[in-house]
């Protein structure tokens, strides 16, 4: 086709109702509903936002996002970290000098700092902005009258400039929480902290966290909802232009894994764009590393990912990027409502610690509904539950964090496994092409539980297949093949009363018959890893306390 044919070509308008019946073709007889997935706040996301679903946004929700944030720039905010005082400060003027905005920095307890040093702190805090930490050692502000930035923990602090009232949206998270919670939380949070001083005084200490995983959209989302209802509250204290106050956000860790670790750049960096495009003031990105020992490589590889955001994406440009998006603005305006329904729900406790509580109990019942899309593989954790490297080696100290983390637990059954390991054999029949995928999936699942296993030479017959048993010491064996073979083979296999228990892969109509003849069990898509996990481990303590007799 020539430029000129090109320029004139002309495209028919399409329609949703255009759209709906091509999707109706390839879906093969499902229908429209089955492309539609349910959150884990209970936001049902359709399959295509069009622009008949923005009438439905309130105006004054996009206003209210951009209207928060003078600057469309953020602040780097890369965590200082060291093992003495003089680390630690070293570390302060390497970053700032590399990239950092600001001066983030948990003070800890064991760190002493000397007159010479504190002077050095009062210098920097005049040039720069900070983010701290002094939950561990109140104290540490006693040495400074002037201090710009947002403080945690502080008591009692009449440090000018700071910010030092903390609306904590992490820690609910951290506990496993939705966004709903989240937002929920800190609401509460804010209003107690206004009824116990005013609404005046609370919009001029106030600073609010958040942290950010890797549900891309539904993040952006969260930071932008925080806008809105931070106006609805505003409003219900008869305040109704509402100071926005600063966001900080750090990246998760809650997908974090320490096995492939690398894929955490993946997951950060997701977080950190999340972040920036929902409107964050400040972001904290941690390293891939930091639940193992973290190196200046990797500090610099997360403190990279913001700069290469500032650099090459031109995001800093633009105050709310994600803004006018259908999608974006149709889950914005789902979690304001979402949020602030829950928020009245839980005003109607007595007490605060009531309304914590409640809190504290949605987050366990989220983070079990978590656990158990991990565990059936239908939410995928690369390098844990999916495509796990069996070649990974759990190192010996594991860093303790305040988060929930979803790979802990597969990480606790590799560990056990690596201890006491279940020598696992496949036993295939048939044909492989026949047989291939079936073993796959097979073998793909005990990795991410830490058993590595050895496939048998096909077609063994029972005699040959005992005697390979005995020769490779095997524990616990799986029958591998197509449904015909399956059906035909593995009652004859029972019947041979091999020496080591034996499951079957795949779901028969016969499974329960097979278990009365003697079957072990079974392996098959939809399964927990946990649970199943938990079976093998239990076999191979019971073969190892045999080999021990």
């Amino acid at each position: 086709m020539t430029i000129d044919k090109m320029k004139q070509t002309i495209f028919n308008r399409a329609t949703l109702g255009d759209w709906e019946q091509t999707a109706l073709k390839s879906l093969k007889g499902k229908t429209l509903d089955s492309l539609s997935t349910k959150t884990l706040e209970d936001i049902i996301l359709k399959p295509l936002y069009s622009l008949a679903d923005a009438a439905f946004i309130p105006v004054s929700q996009t206003d209210i996002v951009r209207q928060a944030k003078n600057s469309s720039e953020w602040s780097i905010a890369q965590l200082a970290e060291g093992a003495t005082s003089e680390e630690v400060l070293m570390d302060i003027k390497e970053s700032l000098g590399k990239g950092n905005d600001v001066i983030h920095y948990k003070v800890e307890k064991e760190h002493v700092w000397n007159a010479e040093q504190i002077e050095e702190w009062k210098g920097l805090l005049s040039e720069h902005k900070a983010i701290l930490d002094v939950t561990n050692n109140p104290s540490f502000l006693d040495h400074f009258t002037e201090l710009n930035g947002l403080v945690k923990g502080a008591k009692n602090a009449t440090t000018l400039h700071a910010r030092t009232t903390f609306l904590n949206g992490s820690s609910i998270h951290q506990a496993g929480g939705d966004a709903v919670s989240e937002l929920a939380s800190v609401l509460v949070q804010a209003d107690s902290l206004a009824r116990e001083t005013s609404i005046g005084e609370l919009v001029q200490k106030a600073f609010v966290q958040f942290s950010v995983d890797t549900n891309f959209f539904m993040e952006i989302a969260k930071i932008r909802a925080f806008r809105v209802l931070w106006q609805a509250f505003g409003e219900g204290f008869g305040q109704p232009n509402l100071e926005a106050i600063p966001v900080h956000v750090e990246t998760s860790l809650r997908s974090f894994s320490v096995l492939d670790p690398y894929v955490n750049i993946l997951r950060a960096g997701n977080s950190a764009l999340a972040a920036v495009l929902g409107g964050a003031d400040s972001v904290t990105t941690y390293p891939h590393d930091y639940l193992t020992k973290v190196t200046p490589t990797s500090n610099r590889i997360a403190r990279n990912m913001q700069l290469v955001l500032k650099e090459e994406t031109h995001i800093q440009r633009v105050i709310d990027a994600a803004g006018g998006s259908y999608y974006v603005e149709s889950l914005t305006k789902e979690l304001v409502e979402k949020a602030w329904d829950y928020f009245l729900k839980l005003m109607k406790e007595v007490t605060l610690e009531d309304r914590e509580s409640k809190l504290l109990a949605r987050a366990h019942e989220k983070w079990q509904q978590q656990l158990a899309l991990l565990a059936t593989r239908k939410k995928s954790l690369i390098g844990t539950n999916i495509y796990a490297n069996p070649a990974d080696i759990l190192p010996e100290a594991i860093k303790q964090i305040d988060y929930k983390r979803l790979a802990k637990p597969l990480e606790q059954l590799r560990q056990a496994f690596q201890q006491k390991p279940l020598n696992t054999a496949i036993i295939p029949y048939g044909l492989l092409k026949e047989y291939k995928a079936r073993m796959d999936f097979v073998s793909g699942y005990l990795v991410a539980l830490g058993i590595s296993p050895t496939v048998a030479p096909e077609n063994l017959k029972p005699f040959d297949l005992q005697k390979w048993i005995d020769e490779q010491r095997i524990d616990y064996l799986i029958f591998v093949g197509n449904d015909e073979q399956t059906t035909g083979l593995v009652p004859a296999l029972l019947n041979e009363q091999l020496s080591v228990p034996m499951d079957v892969a795949g779901k028969f109509e016969e499974y329960e018959d097979w278990l009365e003849a003697g079957l072990s069990g079974r392996i098959f898509a939809g399964q927990s890893l946990l649970e199943k996990g938990q079976q093998l481990l239990a076999l191979a303590q019971k073969e190892d306390s045999n080999v021990n007799a």
